[in-house]
């Protein structure tokens, strides 16, 4: 039996068709999807919508394939080089692959991407090598076009390479190398990091503790120097009456030859074991004048010069600290200075101002990953005026040459990749002249030539083309286990209702097709690598409130100045709740609600605050539902529910889902029971569940994992807390309101840096703003403890 292809069976028009118009559609298709990458790449950073990300993600994936058929057809297609067609159509291969680089706004779609940097390599030297090998021979009877090829082509290559370079650098093998090769130097990203002047003496090698500075160089010293060390010690001044302590087995050789040389002038030298604290102590020296004591030197952040730009202090500061703790999402520990100078800072400032800096920074964060951190400083910025010089030069080349053997249709199409290259680039030349990174840089500068510019720059951002200054949704997700409930009992009523055979038949036949096409489509989509939700984002999202946003501060400030080292920071950090309980004289009666099992926690607290809230709410109790402690607990609730149903690889490893589920089709059958209509007569039928025969945390069935009556007696005992403890409705949201904050801090604390990462595309999560603050605050595991002293001080 003879085997056809496909292009065999259909028509032969349609087959001509497809055989002339084939690389037009390829080409037009690499357009579409460049266009769709620049105007909504950057967008998902603040956007949480699912048909974004599927549209960027087939945009993103397509443009290797579109590429690679393209090359194919083409060395199918090419002759002898004589057919003008061929020659222009040959012309085009430039632009795609111009287009494999990329445009500004989106380098990765995950960060997976950013991890297989090396098969990226591979395929751009294969791809690139197998287009030179056809464009050249195609193009070779016009030699205009063919120099205007080999500038395209210049283009490409660069942009490629670029890409290559940003992938490399927003992986994990990146971020340590980086870490790495940063350790030690004050350099922010702008690269106006902090300069140590060697001219002020030992004020400054002293103030970072182990960390000291070496007086004749702008980096942190990685050890001792004894040669350096004795010819200081020779030289230096005498001050009489200072104790120096040494630790850690130094070269006591010439340790006591420093001594011989400098024993006459007064100094008494003193040395420790290695166990013991290194301090340096003072003895009463002879007075000295105000300007010449010595005293701990705290070099401050340049002041911001340019008041044009919005939000200056808060983007330097942001700047400052973003080299440091950018090591968390590379699970690199922290230096204990650098988070003393975070806490001194965040200890200080006003809880929006806060969270403004963990935006700016998790911002920066997101640039890494997946777009290009591009400003107008940096080298890479000219590569863009290059493009863009060679776009116009190519486009204008074109102009002028003889066009009358072209079809018009290949014209029309080299006319708009050319004016899309140009158009592109210019694009991309606005957002890193408007973007955070460039905002800093001007901000320490005086040039009112630059200011002027960035103005002029920033007025032509359309709001319509170019992506919003937000850094984030600054949304939280919201889940009800009541809701889905209620909802499952409404079609479970409907099933129930249809008792004649055709209603039945036909509510079957309904019930299959409805269940069918979405499982039919997720395969599809799950095929191609994609997780389809039929639900969007933004129906089931709320704003995090700002009296949220205080609280959240204001528990981890306190934390903060409670703990008094990392040990203690890693103790607060690791609380899920009890340290709100303690601190209300509450945990004996409570305290069994708090186990082992994280996800049975969140759903046990989540079910007893709905039965609170809507109990409250019954009540007419206006006051307590509208307190703001009370919204920030039903708004907490929700969302750590959410993240248990929808983003379950952000919270610790458990059950949860198995546990929602099973919780939830037991509270479907109870409310089947009774004549339920609502969240408020569903809350009075649970609350007046008889619990008190039973023992908190016992279960009905051995394997069972619902947690609905728990969560009654929860709720029953929450109540009980104003009459038998004689607390009034707001102490307790507020005692509530603390427990889930510490829930949602360790959630936080303990979600992989990876899962983080993957939040900033979607739009950010709250958890991560919480996570970033811990840090600054110091309320992390990534912290070390700081050291004894390696080194003498030198007065």
């Amino acid at each position: 039996m003879n085997k056809r292809t496909v292009l065999e069976i259909l028509p032969q028009n349609v087959t001509e068709f497809f055989n002339e118009w084939q690389l037009r559609i390829f080409a037009i298709l690499s357009l579409s999807s460049q266009i769709a990458l620049l105007f909504l790449g950057n967008r998902r950073k603040y956007k949480a919508e699912k048909w974004l990300s599927n549209i960027l993600w087939l945009a993103y994936s397509s443009e290797d394939l579109i590429v690679a058929v393209f090359v194919g057809i083409l060395s199918d297609c090419q002759g002898d080089g004589g057919d003008p067609s061929q020659q222009l159509q040959a012309f085009w291969m430039p632009f795609l692959l111009l287009h494999l680089g990329g445009p500004d706004t989106i380098t990765a779609y995950s960060s997976e991407d950013n991890e297989l940097w090396r098969r990226e390599v591979l395929q751009k030297l294969l791809q690139f090598g197998w287009a030179a090998l056809q464009i050249f021979p195609t193009s070779s009877g016009g030699k205009l076009l063919n120099i205007l090829a080999l500038l395209m082509l210049g283009a490409g290559v660069a942009k490629s390479i670029e890409k290559t370079l940003f992938l490399r650098s927003g992986s994990i093998e990146g971020l340590r190398k980086w870490a790495i090769r940063d350790r030690g130097r004050n350099v922010g990203p702008s690269g106006d990091g902090e300069v140590i002047d060697p001219t002020t003496g030992p004020e400054v090698r002293r103030r970072n503790h182990c960390n000291d500075v070496h007086p004749t160089c702008t980096t942190r010293c990685p050890g001792h120097s004894y040669p350096d060390f004795v010819i200081e010690w020779a030289n230096r001044p005498i001050y009489p009456d200072i104790v120096l302590e040494w630790t850690n087995r130094p070269n006591y050789a010439a340790f006591t030859r420093g001594c011989e040389i400098n024993g006459g002038s007064g100094c008494h030298c003193s040395c420790r074991t290695e166990s013991e604290e290194c301090e340096i102590v003072n003895l009463p020296s002879p007075p000295q004048p105000e300007s010449e004591k010595s005293e701990e030197v705290i070099i401050p952040s340049p002041a911001s010069r340019n008041k044009i730009i919005t939000e200056a202090d808060l983007l330097q500061k942001a700047d400052q600290f973003f080299p440091k703790f950018k090591r968390l999402f590379a699970d690199l520990v922290l230096d204990w200075t650098d988070l003393e100078q975070s806490k001194s800072f965040f200890e200080n400032v006003s809880p929006e101002e806060a969270f403004q800096v963990v935006d700016i920074e998790l911002g920066f964060m997101y640039d890494v990953f997946y777009a290009k951190p591009v400003a107008v400083y940096d080298e890479s910025s000219f590569l863009r005026f290059i493009n863009l010089l060679v776009s116009i030069s190519a486009f204008l080349s074109f102009w002028i040459i003889d066009k009358h053997e072209f079809r018009y249709v290949d014209l029309i199409i080299t006319w708009l990749l050319l004016v899309e290259a140009i158009l592109r680039e210019i694009y991309c030349i606005i957002l890193m002249c408007s973007s955070d990174r460039t905002e800093n840089w001007l901000n320490k500068q005086e040039k009112t030539v630059m200011t002027s510019i960035y103005q002029a720059i920033c007025s032509c951002r359309v709001p319509f083309l170019f992506p919003d200054k937000k850094r984030w949704s600054d949304c939280m997700g919201q889940c009800s286990l009541l809701s889905d409930s209620l909802e499952n009992l409404h079609i479970v009523f409907w099933n129930f209702c249809c008792i004649s055979p055709l209603l039945e038949m036909l509510s079957e036949v309904w019930n299959f097709c409805i269940s069918l096409m979405p499982e039919m489509l997720s395969e599809i989509w799950n095929f191609f690598c994609i997780c389809l939700e039929f639900e969007d984002f933004s129906k089931n999202s709320r704003v995090v409130p700002k009296f949220l946003k205080m609280l959240i501060f204001e528990q981890l400030q306190e934390k903060s100045r409670t703990a008094s080292n990392s040990k203690k920071a890693k103790i607060l950090s690791a609380h899920k709740g009890e340290s709100a309980l303690e601190n209300m004289k509450c945990f004996k009666e409570l305290g069994w609600s708090l186990g082992e099992e994280f996800d049975e926690n969140i759903v046990l607290w989540h079910v007893a605050t709905e039965l609170c809230y809507y109990a409250d709410l019954n009540r007419n109790s206006t006051i307590s539902v509208e307190n703001s402690k009370c919204k920030a607990s039903k708004r907490v609730s929700d969302y750590m529910l959410h993240l248990l149903v929808k983003r379950p690889d952000m919270l610790p490893n458990g059950m949860g889902e198995i546990r929602f589920q099973e919780t939830c089709d037991e509270a479907t059958a109870f409310f089947l029971s009774g004549n339920i209509k609502d969240k408020i007569q569903a809350c009075e039928k649970l609350l007046q569940v008889n619990t008190k025969n039973r023992q908190p945390k016992q279960k009905e069935e051995k394997n069972c994992m619902s947690v609905l009556f728990n969560a009654c007696l929860l709720a029953q005992s929450l109540q009980l807390l104003e009459t038998e403890m004689e607390w009034n409705r707001e102490k307790k949201w507020e005692m509530m309101s603390d427990v889930w904050i510490e829930m949602l801090s360790y959630a936080a604390s303990h979600c992989p840096s990876n899962q983080h990462a993957e939040a900033l595309r979607r739009g950010g999560e709250l958890l991560t703003h919480v996570w970033l603050l811990m840090a600054h605050f110091g309320l992390t595991e990534h912290s070390q403890a700081p050291r004894s002293c390696n080194r003498v001080s030198l007065p």
